[in-house]
């Protein structure tokens, strides 16, 4: 089936006069995200896509004037509870957010002031946006993010690494319960990660994402070593410095209005707590427009058909604990030493 252009999804008042034209929008639709899904419960899915639809344009006619806008997006016939369920996965122990929440501030903030805007993705340590399909490994994606932007940073080479050897040999978590990005932290940092590239370890893409058997492999791409995992001090002024140093690793409470999030600064309808999703904090600037709301640059792990693609941003400097649908309770940085072995090993012994 051809793929129908993505503005023809758009939503206008016309589309939900009828359960004809409804079918209609849901059909282009269809033709654009889901060409192949199974059809055995298209009225099931019909039904909660046109509830999905319903609540996109009124939120946006409703709220126009507002810093961001929602749109249809290959989620849009799922509810919310099976979004969820399938596409975040963030479990954070008990015990290990009460210490986050209440860490002192980093000794090796770097001292100055940061600049007003700071963006990784134009300094050479952000990989493309990636997709973490139909398997609650976001948390996975948190972490790998934060050590391809602190290995980018210190050794001056931008590496793909593979989300599916963690996801594979953490034994922290999986696709169905999730996980803990400090946990898959800790896990680089003991056994190092290989490359994602040449097809050696590529992550399971799109609807086939799963957890597999780990495997030891000599003769591998080179590893990546850090050094340790920190906490971020729970403040958006210590979460900034430690951005202006490198991609962080964070959690956030992935609401419905960031399942259908198309564009802008998201504001939110969001908690702080419990948090369900693992994103990386990639850098943070002011917007254009009169207001000048000051905002977060958060890679995803949906794609690139997500978001402003596969990115958000998000306010920052709300005012309230936590920040943001809980941003900076637990963030998260890797340290790497230099100067770096010139020649990285290329054996690796148990993943």
């Amino acid at each position: 089936m051809a793929m129908a252009d993505e503005e023809d999804v758009t939503l206008t008042d016309k589309d939900l006069e009828t359960e004809e034209s409804m079918w209609s929008l849901y059909e282009r639709w269809r033709a654009v995200y889901a060409p192949s899904r199974d059809l055995s419960d298209m009225e099931s899915r019909f039904e909660v896509f046109k509830a999905n639809a319903r609540y996109i344009h009124e939120f946006n006619q409703k709220s126009k004037g507002m810093s961001y806008v929602l749109g249809l997006n290959k989620f849009s016939d799922l509810t919310y509870e099976e979004f969820a369920a399938k596409y975040t996965g963030v479990k954070v122990d008990a015990s290990a957010f009460a210490t986050a929440t209440t860490s002192s501030p980093d000794e090796e903030l770097p001292v100055g002031v940061p600049p007003a805007t700071w963006d990784w993705r134009l300094n050479g340590a952000v990989t493309d946006v990636k997709d973490q399909g139909q398997c609650g490994s976001c948390w996975v994606f948190s972490a790998v993010g934060a050590v391809e932007g602190i290995n980018a940073i210190m050794t001056g080479n931008l590496l793909t690494l593979s989300e599916q050897q963690v996801l594979d040999c953490s034994n922290t978590g999986d696709c169905l319960k999730g996980g803990d990005p400090r946990a898959a932290l800790q896990y680089i940092v003991k056994n190092g990660v290989t490359l994602d590239q040449c097809g050696k370890l590529p992550y399971y893409p799109g609807y086939e994402a799963k957890k597999l058997a780990c495997r030891t492999v000599a003769g591998k791409p080179p590893i990546v070593k850090v050094d340790a995992v920190k906490p971020v001090a729970n403040t958006e002024a210590a979460l900034l410095l430690k951005v202006f140093q490198q991609p962080i690793s964070v959690g956030i409470d992935a609401s419905a209005d960031l399942q259908h999030y198309k564009k802008g600064v998201f504001t939110g309808r969001c908690k702080t707590a419990p948090l369900n999703h693992g994103v990386v904090v990639v850098g943070y600037g002011v917007n254009t427009t009169p207001d000048k709301t000051k905002y977060w640059i958060v890679k995803n792990s949906w794609g690139k058909g997500w978001g402003e693609g596969g990115y958000i941003r998000m306010k920052r400097d709300v005012g309230t604990p936590g920040g943001l649908c809980g941003i900076t309770t637990y963030a998260t940085y890797v340290t790497k030493k230099c100067p770096c072995p010139a020649n990285p090993p290329t054996i690796i012994a148990s993943y």
